[in-house]
């Protein structure tokens, strides 16, 4: 195989794949700034209210 080939089905998934995941983090994302708002929750208060792992937590932190 030739470097310029490519599995086109696996490289389509691959895209698919990243694209639920944005879909995810922005859904989060809106999730906690409601509760944020709503609530008058802290950003931790929100992430832990939703079962958001502390390692996850760190990457909302810096997106919000």
């Amino acid at each position: 195989m030739c470097l310029t080939e490519y599995n086109e089905e696996e490289t389509m998934q691959r895209f698919k794949e990243e694209g639920r995941e944005e879909g995810r983090e922005e859904t989060a994302l809106q999730d906690i700034r409601k509760l944020m708002k709503n609530l008058k929750f802290t950003a931790k208060q929100a992430m832990d209210s939703l079962e958001i792992s502390p390692g996850e937590q760190k990457k909302y932190i810096s997106m919000l």
